[in-house]
């Protein structure tokens, strides 16, 4: 079978094998002018879990995986190469990244050129499948909408259209629109757990619904001699809604019992927010508490400096379970996050984390003091997590084996009319 993976991301391995253009100053100061976030046209990691797809893919002998995905700054349109037996296709995409500052919709739809050169290069490859990581990027997913002559599913990453959410701005609103009308499209979606599921049904989708998770490599935790701070918050944009505000608020209190706490924020932070951040610390008196680290341009890197801390406090808001958290409890840092629908189940079996209500800043900074004064109890929820990270790494890779069924089951359905087997689909009883 052919499978077509649409998807956006990228790692060192793979900008090596591009052939990439030096940084525009040009370009730099047109994303000041409109007040854009100049790191839209830096390199670095993203999408973990897409290369981890990738790196499935390349063990299966009956399977031949294309990756179609943009990629900024290619001197060429159209970039490919083979690498272990995958062939990777690549687009130019600054253009339709950047006319998302329209905000609208319809005008974006009919200005973006990403789904054309998608559309060029699918019907080139013809494949059995086309699989979509994610229907929230405008500059990827829409792609998938001029492929209605394949079978076609969404593995959804998250969903956005919950009406609990308020939407912040028109880029948001961009987004949103397009998930929408992408879910509607498709017959096929793919959900990690039973909020997403929920959410799907609470909008009328009708198509059918299959359960996976993301396979999992667990690493072996490579002990940190030198510990610089004392936690870490790191994102890969940082926001409200993943609680930096609340990280450096909750940091404030516990300053007050332990004057020398440092709190690392490690990853993208717009003009915008480090200048409300800044203002935040000063007023604060956290100015030789909270330290900023700008984003890693390797996956590696961040993952080696994050453990230079001694702690994560992770607030997110929106998140089921973030893959931060994961992270963080991969790499034996105990945890401190706030309860979402998703990280009450952290602690189903064994305490993994410490967990405050949202917006409960002053549950935060309790959670973070019992950290620094109970030893005994932080050794316990490092052990725990990575106890948890091993067990759902397991089950995480035999749901992704059930999700390949089940796209084998859907060819077979398109091409035969054979029937989907029952157990592919979501099990609203068994299925978390």
């Amino acid at each position: 079978m052919k499978f077509l993976l649409i998807a956006g991301f990228s790692n060192e391995e793979i900008r090596s094998h591009l052939d990439l253009k030096e940084k525009s100053r040009w370009v730099n100061w047109a994303l000041k002018m409109l007040k854009l976030p100049s790191r839209s046209v830096e390199f670095r990691d993203h999408a973990q879990w897409v290369v981890d797809i990738i790196n499935d893919f390349e063990k299966r002998n009956d399977i031949e995986l294309h990756v179609l995905g943009p990629h900024i700054r290619l001197k060429r349109r159209i970039e490919e190469f083979q690498l272990r037996g995958v062939k990777y296709h690549f687009y130019q995409s600054e253009w339709t990244k950047f006319i998302r500052i329209v905000g609208n919709y319809k005008v974006w739809e009919r200005l973006q050129n990403s789904s054309g050169l998608a559309k060029e290069l699918a019907d080139k490859i013809k494949p059995d499948l086309v699989i979509l990581s994610g229907a929230e990027n405008p500059t990827t997913s829409y792609s998938i909408m001029e492929l209605g002559e394949y079978p076609r599913i969404c593995l959804c990453q998250t969903i956005l259209n919950d009406i609990s959410v308020k939407v912040v701005n028109k880029r948001d609103v961009l987004k949103w629109n397009i998930e929408k009308e992408i879910l509607q499209e498709l017959n096929h979606v793919g959900v990690y757990c039973k909020k997403h599921y929920d959410l799907l049904r609470q909008l009328g989708y009708n198509g059918n619904i299959y359960k996976f998770n993301y396979p999992i490599e667990n690493k072996e935790v490579v002990p940190q001699k030198e510990q610089l701070f004392d936690f870490v918050n790191f994102a890969l944009n940082h926001s409200s809604a993943k609680g930096t505000q609340d990280s450096i608020r909750a940091l404030a209190i516990v300053k007050q019992k332990y004057p020398l706490i440092t709190l690392n924020i490690v990853g993208g932070v717009s003009d915008q927010l480090r200048q409300e951040l800044k203002i935040l610390i000063k007023n604060l008196d956290l100015e030789k508490n909270v330290i900023f680290t700008p984003f890693f341009e390797r996956i590696d890197d961040l993952m080696n400096h994050i453990v230079k801390s001694r702690f994560a406090i992770l607030p997110c808001k929106l998140d089921y379970i973030s893959g931060t958290m994961g992270q963080s409890m991969s790499s034996g840092l105990p945890i401190v996050v706030y309860k979402t629908t998703g990280t009450p189940t952290l602690n189903k079996d064994k305490e993994c984390a410490l967990i405050a209500d949202i917006d409960d800043v002053e549950g935060l900074a309790k959670h973070m003091i019992t950290l620094l004064s109970n030893p005994l109890k932080a050794e316990e929820l490092k052990n725990n997590g990575l106890w948890f990270m091993i067990n759902y790494g397991k089950k995480s890779n035999d749901n992704w084996e059930r999700m390949v069924k089940s796209m084998k089951a859907i060819v077979d359905y398109s091409n035969s009319g054979i029937p989907i087997p029952p157990d592919c689909f979501f099990n609203e009883k068994y299925d978390d």
